[in-house]
């Protein structure tokens, strides 16, 4: 059967990213090509490593600058921090990078005629102040922001593109390499709820599928309203407002609903389980944003991940109804409730760890499926979903 075409695809957004490895694999460096990001052997120094990442809010601040224009809530755009800083520190932790020197700096591309370029910067400064706080007070204790670039882009940019980069360093002994074997047990947690360090609660859409999720949901009439917000008059083809409400969910709010700082789990998971003596037990992490459901087949290699998917928050659900997506490419889209998943052996002292982090942090943890061997060294990803087995990704 002919695989139908994504709805966010036609939008000009490639959620697999197919090529992107095809194009730029041969000029990166990675000596650990199981783990989850690419990561450098220190020539200088002795069992050192490091890595550099980088990413952003992506879309989402599109409808940050549309809240904002409709509301005036300023404190919306804060969340672009949110988004930007876990999409890279959730990304290199998954890794094992949590223990030694962070450094960051961010980028904030900006049109100020179209947008408040003064309070956007006031209210990002605000949240990098307080993420960082958040940061050292679970322990991450060698992080620093060295600032960055604040650039005006009135021909390039209609409303604002906020980005960070991290690098960061660890020992190669505390690195998650991505060993994964088969028989091992697949775990996930939710990427809604509200976990210990939020202030409210999370939708769990995270920071990928938003260009899909604004527009097959906001108002028609926002196009014309605000033209520089989209490439054409008639982009968005929605039907709620910013203040309507689907069910007690409130639209925008769930779609500007943040990244979960996934590096804080991660680093509380690792404390347990080498205070136990069994972090050996643990061969890869994903973060689940750019191919959702699917991103595990970034670990290891030769694997096929064999899943039992939850059922997906509202959100989700609600995206799927608007745009009238298939649930097979829903689930290569977005997370779809799980944030992160979380592979090893399949021991029952492993097992209670991960359940005491979920408890301690309240996050939700899931048993997930098994992993199973591939003739190939490719990976490959099988969901059962409440919706129908998707096994051809």
């Amino acid at each position: 059967m002919k695989r139908r075409t994504s709805q966010y695809a036609k939008l000009g957004v490639d959620a697999a990213k197919a090529n992107v490895w095809r194009i730029f694999g041969r000029i990166v460096h990675n000596d650990f090509p199981g783990a989850f990001v690419n990561i450098a052997r220190d020539p200088e120094t002795l069992g050192g490593v490091f890595t550099m990442h980088a990413d952003g809010d992506g879309s989402k601040f599109v409808q940050r600058a549309l809240h904002y224009l409709e509301t005036g809530d300023q404190q919306v755009f804060r969340g672009a921090v949110d988004n930007a800083f876990s999409m890279n520190t959730g990304d290199i932790a998954a890794s094992g990078f949590v223990f030694e020197r962070w450094v960051l700096t961010q980028i904030l591309n900006i049109n100020g005629l179209n947008v408040p370029k003064e309070l956007i910067m006031e209210q990002i400064a605000l949240r990098v102040e307080s993420l960082l706080k958040l940061y050292r007070s679970y322990g991450f204790k060698m992080t620093y922001f060295m600032g960055g670039e604040t650039a005006d882009l009135p021909d390039q940019v209609n409303s604002a593109v906020y980005d960070v980069a991290v690098y960061a360093e660890a020992q190669e002994m505390d690195l998650i390499k991505g060993n994964v074997k088969p028989g091992d047990v697949i775990y996930g947690f939710a990427s809604d709820g509200q976990a210990t360090w939020e202030m409210t609660p999370n939708f769990g859409i995270m920071a990928n599928g938003l260009s899909l999720g604004r527009i097959c949901t906001m108002r028609r009439s926002y196009g014309l309203k605000y033209p520089f917000l989209s490439r054409r008059k008639n982009v968005y083809r929605g039907r709620f407002g910013v203040r309507d409400n689907f069910d007690s969910l409130n639209v925008s709010q769930a779609l500007m609903s943040p990244t979960r700082q996934w590096a804080i789990l991660i680093r509380v998971l690792i404390d347990k389980l080498k205070r136990e003596g069994l972090f050996h037990m643990l061969h890869g992490i994903s973060m689940n944003t750019g191919g959702g459901a699917t991103k595990i087949a970034h670990v290891g290699n030769g694997i096929i991940y064999i899943k039992k998917m939850p059922n997906p928050p509202p959100i989700f659900r609600l995206i799927k109804r608007e745009s009238r997506e298939t649930w097979r490419n829903m689930f290569q889209t977005f997370n779809c409730g799980v944030g992160i998943d979380v592979v090893g052996e399949n021991d029952p002292d492993f097992r209670r760890v991960l359940k005491k982090v979920g408890w301690e942090t309240c996050v939700k943890m899931f048993e997930l499926g098994f992993c199973y061997p591939n003739s190939s060294r490719k990976n490959r990803v099988s969901l059962d979903t409440p919706f129908g087995k998707f096994d051809d990704y």
